[in-house]
């Protein structure tokens, strides 16, 4: 399977069969300028404008919000009830982190976690190949914490999302937060960082 950043949490992949699923799509004021993304499938982590902006997506996909599990264009689905903050949401309401599995290889994006989940959840999670996180802080985990939910996660390979670039047009943490945790105290995890869009 492979996939694109196209910036913050906003990732397209793409299945062997040529299905293509869009992670939360970004609205164009954050100021990700790509064009709009035909998408036979879209996750799409809490309504909040920075992840649920449909219109940028082409043709009829199918829009997948809740924690049931199925399979949609070949891409298998689970997703798991979190919190978008560490009060249990009373601040910025609930998060669902979504596994996503195709052609032998499993994906979890986190959306905008706010706080490290429960061990049934993290032992759910553990061992995908790919995982998408946010490390910018101020609305999600910052980078330090980011960095010990990876650990525990244990993917194969970690993408860190959600932070700081030049065209972002509100405020986070800068991804150097998060590789400065995983360079002090190492694990074995490939973090591979995408060029920015």
């Amino acid at each position: 399977m492979n996939w694109i950043w196209l910036g913050h949490s906003t990732f397209l992949l793409q299945n062997e069969a040529g299905n293509r699923l869009l992670t939360d799509p970004v609205d164009e004021k954050c100021g990700y300028a790509f064009a709009p993304v035909h998408a036979d499938v879209v996750t799409v982590s809490h309504e909040h404008h920075d992840h649920n902006a449909l219109e940028r997506v082409l043709g009829d996909p199918a829009v997948k919000r809740t924690c049931t599990a199925e399979t949609l264009a070949g891409f298998a689905i689970r997703g798991f009830f979190s919190y978008h903050d560490e009060a249990r949401g009373r601040l910025r309401g609930t998060n669902t982190i979504f596994a996503i599995e195709a052609d032998g290889q499993r994906f979890v994006h986190c959306g905008d976690l706010g706080h490290v989940p429960d061990d049934d959840t993290l032992a759910a999670l553990s061992g995908c190949d790919v995982l998408f996180v946010p490390v910018g802080g101020v609305y999600t985990v910052d980078g330090k914490t980011a960095w010990e939910f990876t650990k525990r996660v244990a993917p194969k390979t970690v993408v860190p999302m959600h932070y700081q670039t030049p065209v972002l047009t509100f405020a986070l943490d800068p991804v150097d937060v998060f590789l400065n945790a995983a360079k002090a105290d190492p694990a074995p995890v490939e973090i591979r960082v995408p060029s920015i869009p």
